[in-house]
């Protein structure tokens, strides 16, 4: 008996065609030039006028019934008007309607067949027209399927939904219509569907029959249920089995950027849709992605070049770019498997999962045809020439319910919060099993460290808030809450302030608020004033109680760093905006104008404390109390005027550290530096040690300006003896006196 793979290949190979039941897209606008035996051409937008004029030479719409045609509004209610009625003066209309069939036939599987677009009927849907589920009857030989196109008219309602073998599409034609676009959709004949009631406006459509041209195999869409059926019975022989998830390729290749269901290749389509059916069968789940077979290797080039690039004597010219682009792999170092890229929609996917080629179900063996990516690079340095292959073949993931666990809980925390999210967005139709998992994958994530650069922590959030359980969240996600504080939302804090009662927080606020951290701080205090702004009373109470201990919290900072001006910024916006809470407290304002003000350098008082305030406009106590002691500041600081250097001798730059590899330029460069009359100094020699003697000065600040003299050989360098560093003092001193007059008024 056949084992599970072949099982599973033997019933896939039997799929055949390709293209789903239903394709729809939207063109831009084209005047039709479309005139209504009786009317005038039709303008575009179609408006009320024009409708009531078109429904007056319209008459009411029927609908077959085997052999009968019936007329009855309580199925069918709407106006048409038939195709030997209307014509169409604009000779590009018919372009118009080629362009759309050729864009169709890849979505219904048409490849490769004749088909033309016979008009049948104009159709008007006022309000509160409708269609109940229908099938088209055959109107002509040949006849296979319907195109809809809506002409720009507005309107809401009158969706479209579209059935076959148990799946259904709902199209919308009402959006584009209303932007002065044409909207269509083609289905099968055999297709059931119907016409949702208009709700306002008037919905104008052109029908079209679509007719297969002679002397091709019969167009039709064939069930998969049977195939679904049949594979499923196969997935359940393997449920029990630990190797998941079970890896199916389909037979082709796909671009990341372009691996939708609707993109899919010939028989790839209704092989996807049958193995979809049979998951949802079996009790299986199931998810889209790209294995990626990688290649790294020689570069082998035919160049067509001639021997001139061969007497080349370095090797980056020997080949252009169009010579790498056309190489080929020779031998190969290395290669990989693994999938990256996943199916947007659907489940979440299964990020770093191993797998060898051993384990792939597949029909087709890998690396045989063209890759979809490849990339070359010429010589670099002793290294050869390189090729890199990248072959990106569509696959389905499939694993067993009973076993989603054993699956989901190996992922990377990063992907158990996508899951986490997943379940969040349909938390009140879950199973108990299902919010058991979604709890297993929270605690897994609570103990993880291996978390990316930016984790988005909202799913693990949703999930608390889905939860509303203030015991967990107070004895086992406290501590999380604390280490991953500043990379949840502001957004987010709020949400859990609104579902649990604010003392589940006291601890964890205090604990962040004492951990010394600007960052932080920061985002403690935007916490506080967002609470603060929803005036609730409960906020209230908890701000408070936060910004008691506030000038402690402030103290463990340090505010007045360079590197940390920005933050600092930040923070002292948010506690002015506190401030307001203890307007009457007069031991409070002064301990956290101290805790603002216990270092002060010219940069923080000027670009952090100043400016802050001055920018606010703020007349709080805490802002009064900070500009009195920036001015005192300022006061000392202009009253303090640089003057000029005595002489010309100038200090030797702090080296330290970071300058070590140029000492033997400063031990040159002493003696003229510390001379008090020496103003110029000429250095002859050759480049190499020109060239490190400039380096060395670009990489400090000193008053000297460089030169290079070129009359003898080797060249001179000319250092000349500034007052760059007095000018820079003054310059600073000038703005300091502007700011004390700037504030000598507040």
């Amino acid at each position: 008996m056949a084992g599970f793979k072949e099982q599973l290949l033997g019933v896939l190979g039997e799929i055949k065609g390709s293209g789903s039941f239903v394709s729809s897209d939207t063109k831009p606008f084209i005047f039709p030039g479309m005139v209504i035996r009786e009317l005038d051409e039709i303008g575009f937008p179609i408006n009320a006028a024009q409708v009531k004029d078109m429904i007056k030479v319209a008459h009411k719409a029927p609908f077959g019934k085997g052999s009968e045609t019936i007329l009855d509004t309580t199925v069918r209610s709407a106006w048409e008007i038939d195709a030997t009625e209307i014509g169409f003066k604009n000779k590009d209309w018919g372009k118009f309607i080629e362009e759309i069939i050729e864009q169709i036939k890849p979505g219904l599987g048409l490849e490769g067949y004749s088909v033309t677009a016979n008009l049948y009927k104009l159709l008007v849907y006022e309000k509160g027209d409708f269609f109940v589920t229908h099938k088209d009857s055959e109107k002509e030989k040949g006849m296979f399927g319907t195109l809809i196109i809506a002409l720009p008219s507005i309107h809401t309602g009158g969706e479209l939904l579209v059935r076959f073998d148990g799946r259904e599409e709902t199209i919308d034609l009402s959006e584009a219509a209303n932007q002065y676009q044409i909207p269509y959709a083609a289905f099968y004949a055999d297709c059931e569907h119907e016409i949702k009631p208009i709700t306002s406006g008037y919905r104008v459509c052109l029908v079209y029959n679509l007719v297969q041209n002679k002397g091709a195999e019969k167009i039709e869409h064939n069930p998969l249920g049977s195939y679904a059926q049949r594979l499923a019975a196969i997935l359940k022989t393997c449920e029990d089995e630990t190797d998941m998830p079970k890896i199916v390729l389909l037979g082709h290749q796909y671009t990341p950027e372009n691996f939708t269901m609707d993109a899919l290749k010939l028989n790839d389509r209704p092989k996807a849709e049958a193995l979809v059916q049979a998951a949802q069968i079996a009790g299986f789940y199931l998810k889209f992605g790209l294995v990626t077979s990688y290649q790294m290797g020689e570069l082998e080039i035919n160049s067509s070049r001639s021997s001139r690039s061969r007497r080349r004597s370095y090797y980056d010219d020997f080949y252009d770019d169009d010579d790498l682009e056309n190489g080929t792999m020779g031998e190969i170092y290395d290669e990989s498997i693994n999938v990256k890229h996943w199916m947007e929609g659907g489940l979440p996917p299964l990020q770093n999962i191993q797998f060898e080629e051993k384990d792939l179900i597949s029909a087709i063996k890998l690396n045989e045809d063209e890759p979809v990516e490849k990339e070359a690079e010429g010589y670099t340095g002793n290294a050869g020439m390189q090729m890199e292959y990248w072959y990106h073949y569509g696959a389905a993931f499939l694993w067993p319910k009973k076993y989603h666990y054993d699956v989901l809980i190996n992922l990377a925390p990063d992907n158990k919060l996508e899951w986490i999210d997943y379940y969040n967005k349909q938390w009140k139709s879950l199973t108990a099993a299902d919010k058991e998992l979604a709890k297993q994958l929270a605690e897994s994530c609570i103990h993880a460290n291996n978390w990316d650069a930016k984790p988005d922590f909202t799913p693990f959030v949703n999930w608390l808030v889905n939860v509303k359980d203030a015991v967990y969240l107070s004895k086992q996600a406290s501590d999380f809450l604390v280490a991953r504080f500043r990379h949840i939302t502001v957004e987010n804090w709020m949400n859990l302030f609104d579902t649990y009662p604010y003392t589940c927080f006291e601890k964890i606020f205090t604990t962040v608020a004492n951990s010394g951290s600007l960052a932080a701080t920061k985002h403690f205090l935007i916490i506080l004033n967002n609470l603060l702004a929803n005036n609730i009373h409960a906020y209230k109470n908890f701000v408070l109680q936060q910004t008691e201990q506030l000038p402690a919290y402030l103290n463990l900072l340090n505010l007045s760093g360079k590197k940390e001006q920005a933050t600092a910024k930040d923070i002292l916006r948010n506690v002015l905006a506190l401030g307001i809470l203890r307007a009457i407290h007069v031991a409070w304002q002064r301990n956290v104008t101290n805790a603002f003000t216990k270092e002060l350098t010219r940069e923080y008082v000027n670009d952090v404390l100043l400016t802050v305030i001055l920018e606010s406009n703020e007349k709080t106590p805490i802002a009064k109390q900070i500009i009195a002691v920036c001015k005192e500041d300022l006061k000392h600081r202009v009253n303090n005027k640089p003057q000029p250097p005595a002489d010309w001798s100038r200090s030797l730059p702090d080296v330290t550290s970071g300058y070590k590899d140029y000492k033997e330029v400063w031990k040159i460069l002493s003696d003229f530096l510390q001379s008090p009359v020496l103003e110029v100094f000429d250095y002859q020699k050759a480049q190499g040690f020109r060239t490190e003697m400039e380096n060395a000065i670009r990489n400090v600040t000193i008053d000297l300006k460089m030169e290079t003299i070129k009359k003898k050989s080797p060249h001179t360098l000319r250092l000349t003896k500034t007052q760059a560093a007095y000018e820079r003092d003054l310059a600073k001193w000038k703005i300091d006196v502007g700011l004390l007059e700037q504030v000598e008024g507040l």
